[in-house]
This record gives structure tokens, C-alpha cells and sequence, in this order.
């Protein structure tokens, strides 16, 4: 299980392949069985995903390499979703298990299952102001093992192997795109959205942002479109959900209240932080829109939640959004509030609060089938 609390894209990541795998048929889901290891600090997402897969495996990051007696005996052909973690190399290599994934091979040594190892993006070789020297050079350090090493390397978007065959192009991996499909669960259309929003006591009509609060997610250029707005005497309410904790800068936060207040939007502006996944979901089917004005992804998982539910999206224009490209969306220049603050004054007049009952049952259905596709694809990788 990759991620945590720092970096809940991983989780998502993790978990949307596990669903995608249990939604296949059930001729095809006898061919395999998923075994998850994880670190202690994501028990409650292993247990999330408990029924899904045949055993978890939890290890303590901090003490000693896992063994052999610690890992199940498999028998069958084994898909294991390994920590990308040198300690487990030896344990993983005396299991039984086929195929593990993610997994970083720091050398090409001999071992007796298949692997395949995941790379987000390139970030930091576009947005350096964003990154210490030190992690620069550790990302790029393992980037190049990584490049030397791996026998499959896979990626989430076209524009991420792009990105990273321009600055770490070796000719020894193969590559394979694998774009993060977000899976449906049923509860998520049991939900009350007007319930969610009004234990929140937020209005009836908002834009919903669902991002960490990261430099480059870029929260700033939509606060600066709401004061532009604001000038012309239109007040569309913003709600943010997601952690307010930027590890790389833990003084972000300072610098996004002081500039709510500077801007003097503190009442359209709503930061809930961390709340539950159904309570964001039903958020998001409340919402106007979506906005999603990030600098910088590999793939954008805010998007493929608007996409399931069938909700409008205002996107920065960043190659990637461009390959996401979901249904009902709008592209702003990226990076410009003036032109988002457009985009935004037309949204706030036209849309009206969700949720669309038509448009989410046409897009829950696609996206059911999307979700096999992709674990089609997953199965297609592991077979190699």
C-alpha cells in the first residue's frame, strides 16, 4: 500500500486497483488471489478493503525487515501490493508470491516472482521552488535506480512517461500506462448531499475544491479569481476539503489564511480539512462544480471522482487534465485568475446544486465498466 496520511493520492491509487480487480467476473477473479501489506498507520484502509482481498500483512516502519514466517504461504498465483521497500526484498523473494506491485528493485538480483514499479510523475524536475535541494536529489537518485533496474515500470498518464523518458531515459525498462480509474462504491449514491452540507452549515450553492493543501494544488489562483469577482459585486462561496498540512511547508497555511483575509473573502471561503471519503463524495455531488487548479499532476483524482459522479470541472490547462479530459469540464489558462474568474462568473450564474440524478446514473454506469477495463489492463501488466 502506497501513501498515507501525507499523500492520500497513494491510498486512492491502491485501493481503486483493488476494487477494479473484485469487479471482474468471477471466472476471472478464481485466477488470482490480492494480498495487501501495508504499514500499521493504514490499518483502517486495510480494513476498508478487507473483504476484497485473501489476507493483509502490517508491518511496523520502523522495526526490523519483515521475514518469511511474517508473509502467508501462498500457493496459487499471488498478486502482491508490496511497500516499496528494500527490507522486504529477501522475505518477498522465499514467498510464493507471483507479482508484487508497487516494487522498487534497487538491482537487477535474482528473484523468483515478477514485479512492476509506479511512477506518479516528475514533479520536481518542473516546480523545484517547491522542493528542498536534498529532496531533488533523492527523487532523482531513485528515479535513476529506478530507470537502471526495473524490469516494468509503469505509469498513470502518458505525460508522466513522457516526462520521465526526457530526464531518465534508459533503454533497459519497459514501459506500460496504467490510467487510475475511480471505482463506484454503492454507498456513495446513498448518501444525503443535502444532510452532508448541512452538517457542515455551509449554503446551498458552492464550488468544491478536494485537495491537499500543497503549494502546487494551487488553492491561491482560485482565491484571487473570488476577489476579481468580487469587484464586479459576485460572491460564488469556495469549500475546501482535504489535510491543511503541507509537509514541504509547514508555514503554508499561515500563508493561505493570511491571504484570505488580505483578500477579504473570508466569508466565501469554507477549509473543512480532513473528512470522511463519504462525506466528500456527497459534497461533491452538492456542489456547482468542481475546481481542480493544480500546477502539476500525474493523474488527478478529483477529476476521476467528477467524472464518476457525473459533475462539471473547471481545470487548470495542464497537459495531463488534457489526457484526463472528463466529460462536463471547462479548461482555464493555467495558473490565471482572471481567466478562471471568467469560467467562474458564467458557472456561478448557469449551475444549479446537485445532485444530478440523470447525469450520475449515466456516468456511474460508464464508469463500472471503465473500472473493469482497468482491471483488465492491471491483470494484462501482471501477465506481462
Amino acid at each position: 500500500m502506497q501513501g498515507g496520511h501525507n499523500w492520500m493520492g497513494g491510498v486512492e491509487y491502491m485501493k481503486n486497483i483493488v476494487f477494479a480487480l473484485a469487479s471482474l467476473p468471477p471466472e476471472v477473479r478464481s485466477t488470482f488471489e490480492v494480498c495487501l501489506i501495508c504499514s500499521e498507520e493504514l490499518k483502517p484502509v486495510a480494513s476498508e478493503l478487507s473483504t476484497f482481498v485473501s489476507s493483509t500483512h502490517f508491518f511496523d516502519a520502523s522495526q526490523e525487515p519483515l521475514t518469511v514466517p511474517n508473509l502467508i504461504r501462498w500457493g496459487s498465483t499471488k498478486i502482491l501490493f508490496g511497500q516499496a521497500d528494500l527490507r522486504l526484498d529477501g522475505a518477498l523473494n522465499q514467498a510464493k508470491i507471483d507479482f508484487a506491485y508497487p516494487y522498487f528493485a534497487a538491482a537487477r538480483w535474482r528473484k523468483h516472482f515478477r514485479s512492476a514499479t509506479w511512477i506518479p510523475d516528475c514533479q520536481h524536475k518542473y516546480l523545484t521552488q517547491f522542493f528542498t535541494e536534498a529532496e531533488i536529489q533523492m527523487r532523482d537518485r531513485q528515479f535513476s535506480l529506478t530507470a537502471n533496474h526495473a524490469s516494468v515500470i509503469v505509469f498513470s498518464s502518458k505525460t508522466a512517461e513522457a516526462d520521465f523518458k526526457e530526464f531518465f531515459f534508459k533503454a533497459t525498462y519497459k514501459s506500460e500506462i496504467l490510467s487510475p480509474c475511480v471505482y463506484p462504491l454503492p454507498e456513495w449514491y446513498e448518501s444525503d448531499p443535502v444532510r452532508t452540507q448541512e452538517v457542515y452549515h455551509l449554503p446551498e450553492r458552492f464550488f468544491l475544491i478536494n485537495n491537499q493543501f500543497w503549494q502546487h494544488k494551487n488553492h491561491l489562483v482560485a482565491f484571487n479569481a473570488l476577489k476579481l469577482l468580487g469587484d464586479q459585486a459576485i460572491h460564488p462561496v469556495l469549500v475546501c476539503t482535504g489535510s491543511l498540512y503541507d509537509y514541504r511547508n509547514p508555514l503554508f497555511l499561515n500563508t493561505t489564511l493570511q491571504t484570505i483575509n488580505k483578500l477579504g473573502i473570508t466569508h466565501q471561503v469554507y477549509l473543512l480539512g480532513i473528512v470522511t471519503r463519504l462525506e466528500m463524495i456527497s459534497l461533491m455531488r452538492r456542489a456547482l462544480a468542481v475546481i481542480q487548479p493544480s500546477l502539476f499532476e500525474g493523474w488527478n483524482f478529483a477529476v476521476e471522482e467528477a467524472r464518476c459522479l457525473g459533475k462539471p470541472i473547471v481545470l487548470s490547462d495542464i497537459p495531463v487534465h488534457r489526457e484526463q479530459d472528463p466529460p462536463h469540464s471547462i479548461f482555464f489558462e493555467n495558473n490565471s485568475a482572471e481567466h478562471l474568474a471568467m469560467v467562474l462568473a458564467d458557472a456561478w450564474k448557469s449551475l444549479t446544486p446537485g445532485p444530478n440524478r440523470e447525469h450520475e446514473d449515466i456516468a456511474r454506469n460508464s464508469n463500472l465498466k471503465e473500472a473493469q477495463a482497468f482491471g483488465y489492463r492491471f491483470l494484462e501488466i501482471v501477465k506481462g
